[in-house]
């Protein structure tokens, strides 16, 4: 029951987190920056975490990045452009964000490993 709770608080923590940062940056030639910022970042932080601190895996991969990452609004976000002609931009952010998430995971493994 513990566990659930320091989930439950970090993931409204991750949350917070993610909103905050959205206010503060701003759409850049179309593309939904900050959702990109939090993608990456949170590949890179739980490269971290699992290799580097993995006993606190609930509270900050479950919680904390859970909350924090937002693959559901990178996917609304491509469908947008796609449905606005924006083919070749999508493409390329959907290309960046994926290949950049895993490379900052893999970054994030090897630094803190």
């Amino acid at each position: 029951m513990v566990n659930a709770l320091i989930v439950f608080l970090s993931g409204g923590a991750g949350c917070l987190s993610r909103y905050l940062l959205t206010l503060h940056i701003f759409p850049v030639m179309g593309l939904p920056i900050s959702t990109f910022i939090v993608n990456v970042s949170g590949g890179f932080l739980a490269g971290v975490v699992a290799t580097k601190i993995p006993q606190f895996k609930p509270m900050l991969l479950i919680g904390f990045l859970g909350g924090f990452t937002t693959f559901s609004a990178f996917s609304l976000e491509c469908l947008h452009m796609i449905q606005n002609q924006q083919i070749l931009m999508a493409i390329a952010y959907i290309l960046a964000s994926v290949c950049l998430s895993i490379g900052a995971a893999w970054l994030g493994c090897i630094i803190s490993g």
